[in-house]
């Protein structure tokens, strides 16, 4: 199928066959220039025939550490390894014919998950402009090895994965483009502060919701998933089979649809004649959205325009350009088809034969099916036209007459790459990578389920406890809290994203080795991928830095420890201040961060002349407004004369707050609440 729905078939490779004479078979983890976790006994594993004799020799200490395949032919050893160091071993395997890995090196291995943000490369095309010095020095960082773990989902639980490139890279200008910006300058902070090699598995899909990436003994927990945990289940685990199963289902869908389009009467376009009356039809100005006046309805939609046709170009070949039909079209001109497409972002151009242009006025009708998402024909204006033979064109873009003849409702969805569904990044792409040795994992997600904020927390919890019960341990997990998106929070009270950034803070406070980088800082109003990725791995190496590895750092902004009321106002307490607190403008990044809508805020305005800001005061009646604030030491003193009994404090809640209270060291402070008052996902 072609439209938005990317719809193909990946064929799964199930081990990777590291040679091809020998019999044992290993996973992409287990391959030339790989990393071991230092000071650990650590799995090795793969498959070989059934009852035969695996040996496993390290070069570090040229020991044999041997077992027998069991009757699937499984088998695992454990091994010792060593110090870390740039030493390059060997690891040979053998069941009488052996494979062995080069490059082999042992130091710190991390792995690296979440969403788009996670998965937003070094070399993202907004991203090149301010990386380019560090891709083209990616060698420099060689040994920050990269793992990339291919997307694929999974109905059951996995014991193999692909991997790009089926192995191990070090890190090069061509090697790094492509991966997590996040996991990389993560394990190159690593890798300078620790000077042993760094192992980033990176393991991510974008747009993709927390269930997704739990067990299904985590997701039985949530009794809102039971329902679709039965339909995963119920699905074929083979991608194939089930492309083909939506392919009819979505054939019989788009079938019975037409039979239901009120435009077409034994199959013929009746809405396309010359001689329709639309006037009941709504109008248009195109370029646009359809769903501007449909708004969240995918279906059937008709378009009708009358232009006049020159009496010089009559009897002449013309070219109909409508730019971008999404997601798919049926043109005609005077009611007769002349031509259709099936590709939601291909600019369409016709041909209209000679012997159908006539002169005077002429009706271009286009059939649109909108499956997906936005539809209509909302790309530039300027590819709207069209053309005679003497290059003279007639613009399409203005006033045209729509109207909706299906609605689509239960339209079938394909499985056969979907991730957002319970269990199934679990099952593929977390699942095949245990008990593989790892410090820790770092996490960027969230955006995708905002709107069930608090039920996040427990999510987020059981994610991680989910995670290390898989592993077997409890590795550390940093979590990176949600940067700042959407345009400027004017107006103070509740928000979405900022309970859900709450709630990614949960796990720290009640779980071991749980932290969290906080970038409010550094997000976009207009982009939810902010491009300094830079930073965002770099915080979350200091947490690693401070908590895991004994470096004497500043790990985190300051944090809310506590308040006091004193009459009308509140004096709030800070812990991480590190040299004091200070007031930091975004400066040239301030654009970005507030979008150029938000740069003539009055809030942004004092926020970028250093006047401390992003605080909100509420009393009894719970209605929020802008505090003034003042730094008092490691204190903040707040107030507002509008709220003379206050109660409550918040910072930094919004989706994109004007906030700018950092400490000595640069790093933001998080946004908190005093308050325990339901907000909006908690309703």
């Amino acid at each position: 199928m072609v439209s938005k729905r990317l719809s193909f078939i990946l064929a799964l490779t199930v081990l990777t066959v590291m040679s091809s004479n020998a019999k044992v078979r290993l996973t992409p983890l287990f391959t030339d220039n790989m990393v071991f976790q230092q000071n650990r006994d650590v799995p090795v594993w793969g498959k070989a025939e059934p009852g035969v004799r695996v040996d496993v020799t390290p070069s570090w200490n040229k020991k044999t550490y041997s077992t027998s395949a069991d009757s699937e032919g499984r088998w695992q050893v454990s091994i010792p390894t060593p110090k870390g160091s740039f030493r390059k071993y060997t690891l040979t395997i053998s069941d009488g014919e052996p494979v062995i890995l080069h490059n082999v090196v042992v130091g710190e291995v991390w792995l690296a998950s979440g969403q788009s943000n996670m998965q937003m490369p070094v070399e993202s095309w907004r991203a090149q402009r301010i990386n380019q010095d560090d891709i083209a020095g990616a060698s420099r960082h060689a040994d920050v090895r990269l793992l990339q773990v291919s997307r694929a989902t999974g109905m059951v639980e996995h014991d193999y994965f692909s991997a790009d490139f089926d192995k191990w890279k070090e890190s090069s200008p061509e090697t790094v483009r492509n991966f997590s910006a996040t996991g990389w300058y993560f394990g190159c902070e690593l890798l300078d502060n620790l000077n042993v090699p760094i192992g980033i598995i990176h393991t991510s899909w974008g747009g993709t919701i927390i269930e997704a990436w739990m067990s299904e003994d985590a997701i039985k927990s949530f009794p809102e998933t039971h329902e679709q945990l039965a339909y995963v289940k119920s699905l074929s685990d083979n991608e194939a089979e089930r492309e083909r199963t939506f392919e009819e289902e979505i054939d019989l869908f788009y079938k019975k649809a037409t039979e239901q389009d009120l435009g077409i009467r034994d199959g013929k376009a009746e809405w396309a004649s010359p001689g329709f009356n639309d006037s009941d039809w709504k109008s248009i100005s195109l370029p646009r959205k359809v769903q501007e006046l449909w708004p969240a309805t995918n279906g059937i939609y008709w378009f009708r325009k009358e232009i006049d046709i020159p009496a010089n170009w009559e009897g002449k070949d013309l070219t109909l350009s409508l730019g971008p039909v999404d997601d798919f079209d049926e043109t005609y001109w005077n009611g007769e088809l002349v031509g259709s497409g099936r590709i939601w972002n291909k600019a369409r151009e016709y041909s209209i034969p000679a012997s159908i242009v006539k002169a005077g006025k002429v009706v271009i009708t286009i059939r649109n099916t909108d499956d997906h998402g936005d539809g209509g024909l909302y790309g530039d204006g300027s590819l709207m036209f069209v053309q005679g033979p003497d290059g003279k064109k007639i613009s399409l873009a203005g006033d045209w007459k729509v109207t909706l003849s299906v609605s689509f409702k239960g339209m079938p969805k394909s499985t056969s790459r979907e991730p957002n569904m319970v269990t199934v990044l679990y099952n593929a792409m977390i699942k095949p990578l245990a008990p593989f040795a790892i410090k820790g994992a770092i996490w960027y997600q969230g955006e995708s389920n905002a709107e069930k904020a608090y039920r996040y927390r427990d999510f987020m919890n059981s994610l991680i406890l989910d995670w290390r019960s898989l592993w077997g341990y409890d590795f550390p997990f940093y979590i990176t809290q949600l940067a700042s998106y959407k345009p400027i929070t004017r107006v103070a009270g509740d928000d979405d994203w900022a309970e859900l950034r709450e709630a990614q803070d949960i796990p720290t406070k009640v779980l071991d080795k749980v932290g969290m980088a906080c970038i409010i800082d550094i997000g976009e109003a207009e982009d939810i991928h902010p491009v300094r990725k830079k930073e965002v791995g770099e915080r979350l190496a200091r947490l690693a830095l401070a908590n895991d590895y004994g470096k004497k750092i500043i790990a985190n902004g300051p944090r809310f420890s506590g308040c006091t009321i004193n009459g009308n106002s509140v004096r709030i307490k800070f812990s991480d201040v590190a040299g004091g607190l200070k007031v930091i403008p975004s400066g040239d990044y301030a654009p970005e961060r507030y979008g150029k809508d938000g740069m003539d805020s009055e809030l942004v305005r004092k926020a970028e002349s250093g006047i401390l800001t992003g605080f909100q005061i509420a009393g009894a009646d719970k209605v929020w407004h802008w505090a003034d604030a003042t730094i008092s030491g490691s204190e903040v003193i707040v107030s507002s004369p509008e709220v003379p009994h206050p109660l409550a404090v918040r910072y930094g809640w919004g989706a994109n707050p004007v906030c700018n209270l950092f400490n000595s060291e640069g790093l933001p402070a998080w946004p908190f609440r005093t308050d325990d008052w339901p907000g909006v996902t908690m309703r």
